[in-house]
C-alpha cells in the first residue's frame, strides 16, 4: 500500500511504507481491544473503527487501508492512525491532565511548543470570547471547566489533548495551553503527540478562517 497523498516527498513516502509494513503486523482482533477501537468483520476481513475529531475513521484490515473523510484526510492523521494501533497497550485515560514537557523526553522539545501550538491559537482566539467556542465542537470538541474557554479533543480513543484558553484584555495578553492525558504516552510517542498538537491547532485556525501553515522544518507530516 503505497502513500496516498499523490507526490508525496521521499521523506513522507519512507515514513508512510513503515507505518503500513508495521500495522500490517499486527493481530486487528487484537488491536481493537488495546487502541479502545470498535471491531466489525465483513466479508474478507475486519474493520476497525472509531472517530477522528469528530469524523467517522475506518481502518480496515487485511491492509491496513485507512479511510478518513474531509477534513481530517491529511498525511498527519493517517500516519498518526497507523502508529497509533502498532503501539496501542491498553492503558486507560487517567484524567491528568500534563503538559507536553512532563511527557516521556518532552522537556527536550517544550519550548517547541508555544510557536507552533499555543501562541496562534492565543492570537487567533484570545481577543474573540466565544470564538474557540465557535469551531471547536466542529472538531469534536467537548467543552471542560478551565480558563476562560476550554475543550477537550479526541483524534483516537485514548490520546485526548485539552486546549485551555485565558482571553486578554488591557493589562494582560491571551494565552493558550495545550495539555494531555498521562496515557497518551501509551499510545504515540512524543514526537507524535506534538505533531497531533499541532496539526489540530492547524484545522482549528483554519476553520476560524486562517490560512496558517506551521512553520517548523520538523513538522514535515503536518499538512
Amino acid at each position: 500500500m503505497s502513500a496516498p497523498f499523490g507526490e508525496a516527498d521521499d521523506r513522507r513516502s519512507e515514513a508512510w511504507d513503515k507505518a503500513v509494513r508495521e500495522a500490517a503486523s499486527v493481530d486487528p482482533e487484537s488491536a481493537a481491544s488495546l487502541s479502545g477501537f470498535d471491531l466489525e468483520r465483513r466479508e474478507g476481513g475486519i474493520v476497525l473503527l472509531s472517530e477522528c475529531f469528530g469524523y467517522p475513521l475506518r481502518v480496515e484490515f487485511p491492509g491496513p487501508r485507512i479511510i478518513l473523510p474531509p477534513p481530517v484526510d491529511l498525511f498527519s492523521l493517517r500516519m498518526l492512525a497507523l502508529r497509533y494501533l502498532k503501539k496501542a497497550d491498553g492503558s486507560p485515560i487517567t484524567g491528568e491532565w500534563v503538559a507536553y514537557r512532563d511527557l516521556p523526553g518532552g522537556l527536550f522539545y517544550a519550548a517547541t511548543i508555544p510557536p507552533t501550538v499555543e501562541r496562534p491559537l492565543a492570537e487567533a482566539f484570545g481577543w474573540a470570547p466565544g470564538s474557540l467556542a465557535s469551531v471547536a465542537p466542529m472538531l469534536g470538541g467537548q467543552l471542560e471547566d478551565f480558563g476562560d474557554e476550554s475543550f477537550s479533543f479526541k483524534a483516537f480513543p485514548r490520546v485526548p489533548l485539552l486546549m485551555v484558553l485565558h482571553g486578554g484584555d488591557e493589562e494582560f495578553p491571551p494565552e493558550a495551553k495545550v495539555l494531555f492525558d498521562r496515557c497518551c504516552s501509551h499510545y504515540l510517542n512524543t514526537d507524535d503527540l506534538k505533531v497531533l498538537a499541532v496539526q489540530l491547532s492547524v484545522l482549528l485556525l483554519r476553520l476560524s478562517g486562517k490560512d496558517y501553515r506551521a512553520k517548523d522544518s520538523s513538522l514535515w507530516m503536518v499538512d
